[in-house]
């Protein structure tokens, strides 16, 4: 098996090189757009990523289509330093720099926004899974403690952006409409429409999408069905409004964690039953979330100096959960402010730019727990009303020295209290829980060394509150003891492009020292609660590397690029005991050593086009104290594709494979699971193909 995996990596990596010795003369233009050219919107700095003191990475619309245009999983995995795992079809969780540590599902410790609209809600928790990849143009991903500008996180932000932009590319055609259809192995079926109209004052995008698979496993059917519209308009030279409106009824079925003995010998079935509890299939453990979400955004410029941006957003989600214990049902109310001043001043030598506000969000929850009975409501158990709020100031000043060395410091305060009030406890009173505010500063700076190579560091303090999931987990418990997390990252990175663009990198290094680190828990029964668990030491290197063989638009064979990520980990507990357990010095939880991601992308002028890469991961403690580890494993992906434009309307037809070398590998772990079950197997061997109509 290491023979193939040592052969495959040396055709994906050495393929592209045949066809540059037919190529004697290239050219210098390339209708692929270089990475270093995008411009990143992140810490306001509205620079190229060249000139951003930040550690950014950014997901492009023919990053997603490297894969099966069905979930964002592979191309964020392609990320280093962002792992994003799948448990069972729809159910994910995303980890940027070992912040997966207290996500058995979801996103928690991570800031997600739409442009500049709040997604993640006052409870700290963000639905990535009801987002559509058809939707999304873009995601810029901002590493490590985002604190200064965007409240609670320490695992990073997310920024999630549309393409479609009043004013922009006016030239573009007024309509136009995109219809994709996929099928593939267990059952995959999806669908996605889209329809733009633009013109040099208004643009708008309807999309609908709808996806549904049986699943590789027993008990794993999912469903998601979508409908998102977004826009924006000039209102006037000075006044831009956007806005985005979505609904989302998704369902997806909960396998539940194997023993390893149990993948070993059937990797296809759900949790079975045992004496004390039933199976995962007997009790039709599942998940029904409708949400729908309304954002605003409006940005004014008073005048060439002074502007605002202020963004608004309410959602409502209804959720309902049947767990192997127990039913739970949540109606979820939230809404969300952020407004922010922007002044800039100077040109040429010194340019000066101060961003300044407030962002509010609000949660109230109608949280109740029944008993399971085959999938049905029973008996009640616990009937709850909690709320959260989270308000924070920010500020940021950026200075740009000469077109040499660009300066940030920026600094918030986070104020978090959540109510809770239990109706079927004798005392039915409200109760309040105040945290203690935190200071939250960010440094950075930025030396262009030359034209095309840039050094930067970086130093600041992340804050994250406990989430109404953990205080509040689904087995009913109430745990108001528990404390924010905190701690300050330090990192330093090189960044460049050489040999006029063809060859790009960038190369960070950074410590991560977390205090009170929230830890997951499971019960005797595989319920799951939290603790505080000391520190953490996290330290690590993140690099990312891509080269241009070939880069001829009039040539056969248009473009070559080969690229690789590299993610090196040494993650370990600091103070972290429990009863007469001292886990000290044990590696992080659920945190693999290494990840390296090597791919390559061919573009013919015929059309024809093949992505292919392979994702190579360590294996990973799966329990505290690292008595059990997940072997690591090698995962092969490759697709391959036409595209043909004709007169008024376009053709693509595709056919792709995944875990093309067939591994046994579970992609989300359940760590520290009672039981030893902590593994969920993702599919062996599958395809995948479609094709997509424009016009």
């Amino acid at each position: 098996m290491k023979k193939s995996i040592c052969i495959t990596l040396l055709i994906v990596l050495t393929l592209p090189a045949l066809p540059v010795f037919a190529q004697q003369a290239v050219s210098s233009t390339d209708s692929v757009p270089s990475l270093s050219e995008v411009i990143i919107q992140g810490y306001e700095s509205q620079r190229r990523l060249l000139e951003t003191p930040a550690s950014v990475s950014v997901i492009t619309t023919r990053d997603m289509q490297r894969y099966t245009n069905t979930s964002l999983v592979p191309a964020l995995n392609t990320i280093p330093g962002v792992r994003m795992e799948e448990r069972s079809p729809g159910s994910y969780r995303l980890s940027i720099r070992g912040s997966l540590l207290r996500s058995p599902f979801g996103i928690r410790n991570v800031k997600v926004y739409w442009d500049d609209i709040p997604f993640t809600d006052a409870g700290g928790n963000s639905y990535f899974n009801l987002i559509d990849q058809a939707g999304v143009s873009q995601l810029e991903i901002l590493k490590g403690p985002g604190g200064s500008l965007y409240g609670a996180n320490t695992g990073g932000v997310v920024i999630m952006h549309t393409a479609e932009d009043a004013g922009q590319n006016s030239n573009d055609k007024k309509h136009s409409a995109n219809v994709q259809l996929t099928g593939g192995s267990y059952g995959l079926l999806a669908e996605s429409a889209r329809w733009k109209f633009k013109n040099p004052h208004f643009s708008s995008a309807f999309t609908q999408s709808h996806i549904q698979s049986d699943g590789y496993r027993d008990n794993t059917r999912m469903r998601r069905d979508l409908l998102q519209w977004n826009g924006s308009a000039l209102l006037s030279e000075k006044d831009k409004l956007s806005w985005i409106v979505s609904y989302t009824d998704m369902f997806y079925q909960t396998p539940g964690g194997l023993t390893l003995q149990q993948m070993q010998d059937n990797p296809k079935q759900s949790r079975p039953a045992t004496p004390a509890l039933p199976g995962a299939k007997d009790q039709k453990a599942s998940i029904y979330n409708k949400t729908l979400l309304a954002g605003i955004s409006n940005k004014y410029a008073f005048n060439d100096r002074w502007s605002n941006v202020t963004s608004a957003m309410i959602s409502y989600t209804d959720f309902k959960n049947p767990f192997i214990t127990n039913y739970e049902t949540r109606a979820e109310n939230n809404a969300g402010l952020r407004t922010k001043m922007l002044y800039e001043a100077g040109k040429g030598v010194h340019h000066f730019k101060v961003a300044g506000g407030l962002e509010w969000l609000y949660n109230y929850s109608v949280i109740n727990n029944y008993g399971n009975k085959q999938g049905k409501r029973d008996t009640i158990q616990y009937k709850d009303r909690i709320s959260a709020s989270q308000v924070y100031p920010f500020v940021q000043g950026e200075w740009e020295i000469a077109k040499k060395i660009y300066l940030q410091a920026g600094v918030s305060s986070n104020f978090f209290n959540y109510h809770y009030r239990r109706l079927t406890d004798t005392d039915d009173s409200r109760k309040t829980k105040t945290l203690d505010e935190q200071i939250l500063p960010r440094f950075s700076a930025l030396f262009r060394l030359t034209s095309t190579l840039s050094l930067y560091t970086s130093a600041s303090k992340g804050f994250s509150p406990p989430t109404l999931a953990e205080i509040r987990p689904s087995e009913g418990s109430i745990y108001t003891s528990l404390q924010p997390e905190y701690g300050w990252n330090r990192e330093i990175g090189l960044k460049g492009n050489l040999f006029r663009g063809r060859f790009q990198f960038d190369v960070t290094a950074y410590r991560f020292q977390l205090q009170n680190a929230i830890v997951r828990r499971v019960n005797d029964v595989g319920a799951e609660y939290f603790v505080n668990a000391g520190g953490t030491k996290q330290w690590g290197i993140e690099a990312y590397v891509e080269y241009m063989l070939i880069r001829n638009p009039a040539a056969a064979i248009r473009s070559v690029k080969i690229w690789s990520s590299g993610t090196f980990n040494d993650f370990s507990f600091k103070g972290y005991k429990t009863g007469n357990d001292d886990f000290s010095g044990k590696a992080l939880t659920g945190i693999a050593k290494y990840i390296i991601c090597s791919g390559t992308d061919i573009v013919t002028s015929p059309g024809l086009y093949l992505n292919v890469s392979l994702n190579i991961t360590s294996g990973l403690p799966l329990n505290d104290a690292n008595s059990v580890y997940a072997p690591g494993y090698e995962l092969l992906q490759g697709k391959l594709g036409w595209k043909k434009e004709f007169n008024a309307w376009s053709l693509g037809l595709f056919a792709g494979t995944d875990n093309a070398l067939n591994q046994l590998y579970s992609l989300g772990n359940d760590i520290n699971a009672i039981g030893n079950r902590y593994y969920n197997p993702a599919p062996l061997r599958n395809y995948y193909g479609g094709l997509t109509i424009g016009f």
